[in-house]
Parts: structure tokens; sequence; C-alpha cells
């Protein structure tokens, strides 16, 4: 277990997905659609011209004092909500199955503790390396945590939304299972003599207790304050980065989402987070090492402006015209 990429946090969100990423959003932002830079025009006027009238709003200013008017605005933002939920559950149902029972998925996180592991070793032996206490960075959520059975269960009653109150929700129960091989990978790794660091973007005030409870009960290794290092001012990870940088030799960046890595995803558009990509091609499974993750992050939220707040309608246009390019 990755804007700004991370705009779709509210508040108190944060897989990071990091969940905090992807699936989460605000409910009751207003449906707008504006053009993107990143999406062709052609998708944006099909887009524009195809969007619905504000019905909500409309019926606001003709009859704001009236009692029926007003549920009836209650009802049918109840039901846009739950159309929003219902198509979001619909569209991440493959990539949680895949996560949830595929062989290749397991054998995917395996080969990236694998080469992890291999980079520690050879950085311990390494004397270059020795001028600073060595240490591993790493995020928490799909990429030693597994939340995959809490999203499948959600996506399984109709909710695909992962929004701020239900991933609060999911983390106070204290149930995020570790990855296949993660256990074994963070423990080999404190026996090497190397300092872990888990910077999540689980948001610090609401979810650290419950956090640091749930990876001592999986058997992490290095959970303190010291070391886990959650959400608390600021959703870019860079500077608490930075801050591990200046008394640690950073061996390698661990995570499922762009921005779990030092290379300045956040807030870039789709176009240009490939092309940072691109740019530090040499650096995964040297220094980089990535972990699947196709339910959410920052790829989502990537795909147009103000995507996670577009109707149903108008994110199947947005994903029929990138699946035809």
């Amino acid at each position: 277990m990755k804007r700004s990429s991370l705009a779709w946090y509210v508040g108190v969100a944060c897989l990071g997905g990091s969940l905090c990423v992807g699936s989460v959003v605000q409910a009751d932002s207003p449906m707008t659609v504006k053009a993107n830079p990143v999406v062709p025009t052609a998708m944006v006027a099909q887009v524009q011209s195809t969007q619905p009238t504000n019905s909500i709003v409309a019926t606001n200013t003709v009859a704001a004092n009236s009692e029926p008017a007003k549920a009836a605005v209650v009802l049918d933002e109840q039901a846009a909500l739950k159309q929003k939920q219902q198509y979001q559950a619909e569209t991440e149902t493959m990539g949680l199955l895949w996560m949830r029972t595929s062989a290749e998925y397991r054998a995917l996180a395996y080969q990236g503790y694998n080469v992890a592991l291999n980079l520690v070793k050879m950085a311990v032996t390494d004397p270059s390396h020795q001028r600073k206490p060595l240490a591993i960075v790493l995020d928490a959520d799909e990429t030693v945590v597994d939340n995959t059975k809490l999203m499948g269960e959600s996506v399984a009653s109709g909710n695909g939304r992962f929004d701020a109150p239900w991933w609060r929700q999911a983390v106070h129960q204290g149930k995020s299972q570790a990855m296949p091989g993660a256990v074994e990978f963070l423990n080999e790794v404190h026996k090497q003599g190397v300092e872990i660091f888990y910077v999540s973007n689980r948001y610090a005030p609401v979810n650290y207790d419950v956090t640091v409870q749930n990876f001592k009960e999986l058997g992490f290794p290095s959970v303190d304050k010291e070391h886990v290092l959650l959400f608390e001012k600021d959703s870019d990870k860079q500077p608490r980065f930075d801050a591990i940088t200046k008394k640690y030799g950073i061996i390698l960046f661990m995570g499922d989402n762009a921005g779990d890595f030092p290379i300045g995803t956040k807030g870039k558009t789709l176009a240009e987070r490939n092309a940072i990509i691109d740019e530090h091609k040499e650096d995964f499974g040297t220094t980089f090492v990535v972990f699947p993750n196709p339910a959410y992050g920052s790829w989502v939220s990537a795909l147009a402006k103000g995507y996670q707040n577009l109707s149903p309608e108008e994110q199947k246009q947005v994903n029929n015209q990138y699946l035809q390019q």
C-alpha cells in the first residue's frame, strides 16, 4: 500500500494512497466539469455538452423555504450519492478481485520484497553506505498492509466511494492485514540493523493510536512515534522524506503510489506524472520498489480535473476516451 493529486482527500482522509488515494472523494462537492489540459479537447466538449442541469440548485432557488422542497433536495442528493457509490463499486470490482484472489498479485508482493531485501543486504555490506545509519522508507496501505478485504466488503454492498468517514471507520476496526511476505521482510530488514520508517497518509490525529496497535498486532517492527510518520498538516510526503534524510542514509523507498517516492508528482497532471516516471526509469528496482494497486490511487484523480465529482455518465465518457486512445 497514492495530488493536488490528493485533492480529493477530505480533512481526515488518507489511505495512501495513499487509501489515500483513488476513490476517496468529497461527497458534497458541486458537480462541475472544467477543461483539463490532460484530457483531449473532444472529451471535455463531449462531457460539457451532456452535463445535466443541476436540478438541486434550481429547486433550492425556487422554493428555498419550502419544507417539502427541502426534503426533495435531500432525497435527490442521497439518490445521486447512491448512484455514484454504486458506479464506483462496479468499476472497482475486477481490480479488487484481482488483488484479493490472484496468484499473480501474491507473486508481485513477494517479488517486491525480494528485490528490496537484496538491495538492503547489498547496502549493509557496502562501505560507501556507512556515512549515516541506514534506513528504508515505505508506505503502509497496500505496501505492507492489505485493506482489500475491508474495501471488498464495501464494494460488495454497493459502496465504492472510500471517503473520509468510511476510511476512518475502516481504520478504527484495526483489521488491516499484512500483505503476503510483509512481516518476514520487515523483520529481516530490522535484523540487518536497518531502520524502518512507515510514511503513511493516514490522518494522525484520529488514526495514529489504532494504526500503531494494528501494526504491532501484525508483528511489524519499529512501530513507535519515531518510525510511524502519519499525515498531520501536509499530505505531501516530501517534508517527511527530507526529515529522515537528514539523519539517515535511505537505501530505498517502497510504495504503491507515485506520491510514495521523492519525485515530485503531487498535484501533477496525468501526462506530467508519466513523464516524471520516465525521467526516473533507472531508479525502479534499484532505489524504488513499486507494488501494484489497480483499486485506487492518485492515478484515478489524474484522469481528469474534478474526476471524482463527475457523474457516472461523465466518468464513463472520460474512461472510454482513454480506453480507445
